[in-house]
């Protein structure tokens, strides 16, 4: 896609045509309709540079690079410069200079990647910063989605959890609307935003059975106890039964309520938390269809990014002498 961003910070740094570009691209990558190496011939240099802990994303994303034939590198910052002051667009230069062409990037700083939005030092893929957003992981959402759903027009999702400082449902709350589908976040009110900062077709509850009747999927996420301030400390964070009990999701609350829905979490899930071990063993559970869906749906991105033709990267030349 010739217009596809270099930078990929955010999904609203997409529009519709370019999302239904990406579904359409990783359908074929899943199905073996397109080939897997795409780059044999001059192949691309893509680094991923991961300044907090991640399983699931990173090593999907080296399976994707290698899948189309780029070739991988692990840029570790613990080892490298920005551990001498260095300062982050310095950094990307050097790998820009190196020959690296894609860099994927996680940070724990919210928006860290905004400075760059005008005149990228590299093409970057933000691979979750903070507690902004997560675009890759909600685009293969939307794919696993549609694999369960063909038409989302006037489906409802509830998203139960740590809403606030998740920036996976950051991202489904841009994402999703744009399909027709509506939202509801559901936890304890310290768990979520003000109402009055969500777009249309975003709702909030802190009652979990009302959330998950009305509900034709159901998205948990885990409680991010390291984000919380010490202050925030409750019986809720401090207590898994008793999160359990009021907002936690079990086989057995689903049948006993009647409402047998796809079970999403994009990991990892916390067994007694939000999750028990019989849901998540049981066919409702579409974790790991995530899973197998992260890999095409990441290529899919990848090719997009790198295929697009944008030569205003690299330097930015000051005044010349």
């Amino acid at each position: 896609m010739n217009s596809f961003p270099s930078l990929l910070e955010s999904i609203s740094d997409l529009n519709k045509i370019q999302i239904d570009g990406l579904l359409s691209l990783s359908n074929k990558f899943k199905h073996r309709e397109s080939e897997s190496h795409l780059f044999t011939y001059r192949r691309p240099i893509i680094a991923t540079s991961f300044l907090e802990n991640s399983t699931r994303t990173k090593h999907s994303f080296a399976i994707a690079i290698q899948k189309i034939g780029a070739m991988y590198i692990d840029f570790n910052a613990e080892t490298s410069s920005l551990k001498k002051g260095e300062n982050l667009e310095e950094t990307f230069l050097t790998l820009f200079n190196q020959g690296v062409n894609l860099c994927i990037f996680r940070s724990s700083i919210s928006h860290q990647l905004n400075q760059f939005k005008n005149s990228p030092p590299i093409k970057i893929i933000n691979g979750g910063d903070g507690i902004n957003e997560h675009p890759t992981q909600a685009l293969l959402d939307l794919f696993t989605l549609l694999e369960l759903s063909l038409d989302l027009e006037g489906k409802t999702i509830a998203i139960l959890g740590d809403n606030i400082h998740s920036r996976v449902c950051h991202s489904l709350i841009n994402l999703l609307p744009m399909f027709g589908m509506k939202i509801i976040l559901c936890g304890p009110t310290s768990f979520l935003p003000d109402a009055s900062t969500l777009p249309p077709g975003v709702q909030i509850s802190t009652n979990r059975d009302e959330t998950i009747l009305k509900s034709d999927f159901i998205y948990l996420l885990r409680i991010q106890k390291e984000r919380h301030l010490v202050s925030d400390s409750n019986e809720i964070l401090s207590d898994d039964k008793i999160y359990h009990t009021q907002y936690g999701v079990s086989l057995e609350l689903l049948k006993k309520i009647n409402k047998l829905v796809p079970v999403l979490h994009p990991g990892p899930a916390n067994i007694g938390v939000e999750i028990d071990l019989a849901l998540l063993k049981s066919s409702l559970y579409k974790g790991y269809l995530q899973v197998q869906n992260s890999i095409p749906m990441r290529m899919a991105i990848i090719q997009s990014m790198l295929v697009n033709n944008d030569k205003n990267i690299g330097n930015v030349h000051g005044e010349e002498f």
